[in-house]
């Protein structure tokens, strides 16, 4: 028993960091409502948790706007109508940070795509999806957004 414990420890020890390293999901090929799928579920469950590793895609609505200061500095929040199954139109903001992710702007009818974390939001939004950088924390794949064909991060260091 002793032997399978030390084992399993070695084993564990050695795979450790490929288990916890984080993907790079690619971008889909065209935007569809099956891409919005996980997004659709996650808003229908009206979760009040951060949910990783979730994509969306839709067009912009109106230029990337900008939000100033705060603890984790300067946001660029871009509203985006995403086509979810079922013909269900909804708002989502992609939010990403200018210290992580660089400035990231938009224009009205921009095709756009993200992959983050997801939270459900109030008001204008039904959900929103921010961490769209590389990997920050264990569990998290290597977030991205591309706005009209322009991906960021362009690609994430290995681990």
């Amino acid at each position: 028993m002793r032997l399978s414990i030390r084992f399993a420890v070695f084993v564990l020890a050695l795979a450790g960091p490929s288990l916890l390293a984080q993907r790079n999901v690619p971008v889909p090929a065209s935007c569809t409502p099956q891409v919005n799928q996980r997004l659709a579920e996650i808003i229908a469950s009206q979760t009040r948790r951060d949910i990783d590793n979730v994509m969306v895609c839709g067009i912009a609505t109106q230029k990337t706007r900008l939000q100033a200061g705060g603890r984790h500095g300067d946001h660029h929040i871009t509203s985006i109508a995403v086509q979810l199954p079922g013909s269900q139109t909804v708002n989502v903001q992609v939010v990403t940070n200018d210290d992580l992710d660089g400035v990231v702007t938009a224009r009205a009818n921009d095709p756009v795509f993200a992959y983050g974390q997801a939270y459900v939001s109030h008001g204008p939004w039904a959900a929103g999806i921010h961490d769209v950088h590389c990997s920050t924390h264990a569990g998290a794949d290597n977030g991205w957004v591309v706005v009209a064909g322009v991906k960021t991060p362009q690609s994430c260091p290995s681990r």
